[in-house]
């Protein structure tokens, strides 16, 4: 009995020894393949996302289960959810830069956030390390140079990927790529549009003479923009453009106002970022006289904060010269930002807008520090097809002067709020017409400025 009792302490204390002291990681191993099985299982029958619960269960058992990590990144990728995706790929990535099918799905990620030159690299070396992937390889880059519109190097790619294999699935599709390309119009450098129509004002106003006349006038509107690409690259544009604007009055001719402006714009892709730079000249003729000129220059940031959201942050620099009113020459230093949030797939925009301005001038009065809101909503209107698109817009600015103002004995306060309305409608073709309506509410402690105003234009344009 004793004997008995021995062995059977003995072989508790063995038990006891086996559990809490020996490694047990064949256990874990054990349980971590089960949950990949069970996420494999499930992503076999389409549920992606009872999947990717168990695959993040099996990695937290084992972080170093590969399979289980490869297989999570392309249960998100198959769900769309290409940012959470692209993580995974890259964690991946990180850990065994060669492993070629995380290449082939971190770029097919990439490209579904439609950053199509980023994914190129991740697929050429894919189809270097792997010979299966070669022909999949080559269709992705030719399909990401087909959407940056690089029609010689698509075209250059996939008929490679079609000498790969020319019987299967891919090369069938790259035909069809090749097909659109062949119908494609070769991109024109160059674009410009034409305006004409008439507009009516019931007070005329200058507002960088502080004039108001109280008078209304009917006017005849010329309008003329066009543009040239000097150069185009998937990463840098570097265009040119001219536009003519001229108002002739009825009766008030010495309002006739006509405007020349030159400019030149930049953009360069950096990584996630576009940066740009744009240069403007506009020379004015008031009442068929010289009346002023503006150079500014404006380099701006410009970035996506999610899929519909995009923004901008910009620096303006504009240097003012009066012809014949050498007190309100100026140089303006301005900063602000742009909210561009999108909507309707794209069709609709609403726009969020600040800038903060601090202007210095000959004649130390018309100095001021200026606050601008800009906002806009455009959408277009489903009404019997007919393609119309409809704006609104509200604008804000407060000038807080700096000096007193000599004609009131106080420094001056300049608020303005406008309100607008813009119809665009396609007419035919090449042809459209826009409707603007414009009210202006003006009120200052200088009464020149402290005003109403109500503008109605109609346009009609033709574009090429």
């Amino acid at each position: 009995m004793k004997l008995i009792f021995l062995r059977l302490v003995w072989g508790i204390t063995i038990l006891f020894i086996l559990t809490f002291f020996l490694p047990h990681s064949s256990l874990a191993d054990e349980s971590a393949e089960s949950y990949l099985n069970i996420g494999l299982a499930h992503s076999e029958k389409g549920d992606y996302e009872q999947a990717i619960i168990s695959y993040n269960r099996a990695l937290e058992i084992d972080p170093n289960l590969e399979g289980a990590r490869l297989n999570l990144g392309i249960s998100y990728f198959k769900l769309q959810s290409f940012d959470s995706a692209v993580k995974i790929f890259q964690q991946i990535l990180d850990r065994t830069p060669d492993e070629s099918s995380a290449l082939i799905f971190m770029g097919l990620s990439i490209q579904g956030q439609e950053q199509y030159e980023k994914s190129i690299p991740y697929f050429g070396k894919a189809g270097k390390l792997d010979a299966d992937f070669e022909q999949l390889a080559l269709f992705n880059i030719g399909k990401a140079h087909f959407n940056l519109e690089n029609n010689k190097q698509a075209s250059e790619k996939l008929n490679q990927a079609i000498q790969v294999d020319p019987s299967n699935e891919l090369a069938d599709g790259a035909k069809v790529l090749l097909k659109i390309i062949a119908d494609r119009k070769p991109k024109k450098p160059w674009s410009f549009t034409f305006h004409t129509g008439f507009e009516h004002d019931d007070n005329i106003t200058v507002s960088q003479q502080d004039l108001t006349t109280g008078v209304g006038d009917f006017s005849y509107l010329f309008e003329f923009s066009g543009a040239y690409k000097i150069l185009q690259t998937p990463k840098f544009e570097l265009e040119t453009g001219y536009d003519f604007s001229q108002s002739l009055h009825d009766n008030l001719s010495a309002f006739d106002l006509q405007s020349h402006i030159f400019s030149l714009n930049g953009s360069y892709e950096f990584k996630n970022l576009d940066l740009g730079l744009l240069s403007m000249y506009n020379r004015t003729s008031l009442g068929a006289a010289d009346f002023l000129e503006i150079y500014s220059i404006s380099p701006s940031v410009g970035f996506s904060v999610t899929d519909t959201w995009y923004a901008t942050v910009n620096y303006t620099y504009k240097n003012t010269n009066f012809f014949n009113l050498p007190s309100r020459d100026a140089q303006n230093h301005g900063v602000g930002f742009s909210n561009f949030l999108f909507f309707l797939e794209g069709k609709g925009m609403v726009l969020l807008g600040y800038q903060l301005e601090n202007k210095i001038t000959t004649g130390a009065q018309f100095e001021y520090l200026g606050h601008f809101i800009n906002t806009k909503v455009q959408f277009p209107l489903p009404f019997m097809n007919l393609q119309t698109r409809v704006s609104l817009g509200y604008n804000y600015f407060f000038k807080d002067y700096k000096h007193i103002t000599s004609s009131i004995g106080e420094k001056r306060e300049d608020f303005r709020t406008t309100i607008e309305l813009g119809i665009y409608q396609p007419i035919y073709k090449k042809l459209h017409a826009k409707l603007k309506y414009q009210y202006i509410n003006a009120i200052s402690n200088f009464a020149p400025v402290d005003f109403q105003e109500n503008i109605v234009n109609l346009l009609l344009g033709i574009s090429f």
